[in-house]
């Protein structure tokens, strides 16, 4: 078989049947042999099976493995690593592909690091999403032109290097290699600490100023809407960068608010324009 053929004789389970899981299963419809799935909620599998999501669907993980060549984990952080941790004990012996999409890579890389050598290993996450989760809001359209970060391991083979290539293309995004390392320093600055900014600008707005909210207000705290369950895991398995990135905002708010009180137009200004030019920078490299 052909290099290039390797998708479309693939069994594909993804693990976690929400927002994310549910839109890469979609993505994925006709790209590969069979695409099966796993949630904790039957009602969940049910709808996924229905809707023709995935072809088959079961609450335990046990009954998908055998089958399966691709095990995608799209769960919060902390979810994929105690996953991760069962593995060895209920798929012993055919070699399995496992990759996942959360939004850290050192303590998931490190889980994975971990598993006997049957398990092929990479990470990957798609830099995309909503703030309303769930298979209700799955797309497949979500994923297009979308960056889909790849971290190899020492011990991933280059067929399955190939092979995530080839299913991150297939759903529409765009490969990215990166470590571990510098994903998570650099997703601590575009997501993370955004996400618990969105937080802080929340909390400190009156709810009873509720009908003077502007586009402004709406897009800044669009990310505070984020459910608890995915920010805490991605925060907290990302703290310390999270933590330096948000060291910087605190570093530069204080420059405004200095400025501000000096009454130092000229110079607000200044920063200001810098600012424009630096974010229109950013969105043309994108």
């Amino acid at each position: 078989m052909k290099e290039t053929d390797f998708l479309a004789d693939q069994n594909i389970a993804i693990i976690g049947l929400g927002l994310m899981g549910a839109s890469i299963a979609m993505g994925l419809r006709g790209h590969c042999k069979t695409i099966l799935g796993s949630d904790t909620d039957s009602l969940v599998c049910q709808l996924a099976t229905a809707k023709g999501i995935v072809d088959v669907a079961s609450t335990d993980l046990r009954e998908i493995l055998p089958q399966t060549d691709i095990l995608i984990l799209a769960t919060p952080v902390s979810v994929a690593i105690e996953i991760i941790a069962t593995l060895p004990s209920i798929h012993k012996e055919s070699k399995l592909i496992v990759t996942d999409v959360t939004s850290t890579k050192v303590q998931i890389m490190r889980a994975l690091a971990s598993l006997p050598s049957n398990f092929d290993i990479i990470g990957g996450h798609p830099i995309c999403g909503k703030e309303k989760l769930g298979i209700c809001h799955a797309e497949k359209e979500m994923l297009y032109d979308c960056t889909y970060t790849l971290t190899p391991a020492e011990r991933t083979s280059v067929r399955t290097k190939s092979l995530l290539t080839q299913l991150v293309e297939a759903i529409g995004g765009t490969p990215l290699w990166i470590d571990a390392v510098k994903h998570d320093q650099m997703l601590a600055k575009t997501s993370h600490a955004p996400h618990l900014l969105a937080v802080a600008l929340m909390h400190a707005t009156e709810t009873k100023l509720s009908k003077l909210k502007a586009g402004g207000f709406s897009s800044a705290t669009r990310l505070s809407a984020t459910p608890t369950s995915m920010m805490l895991s991605m925060v907290m398995t990302n703290a310390s960068n999270t933590v330096a990135a948000l060291e910087d905002v605190k570093s530069e708010i204080d420059k405004i608010l200095t400025l501000m009180k000096a009454g130092d137009e000229e110079n607000l200004a200044v920063l200001l324009d810098a600012s424009k030019e630096k974010r229109e920078e950013m969105m043309r490299r994108a």
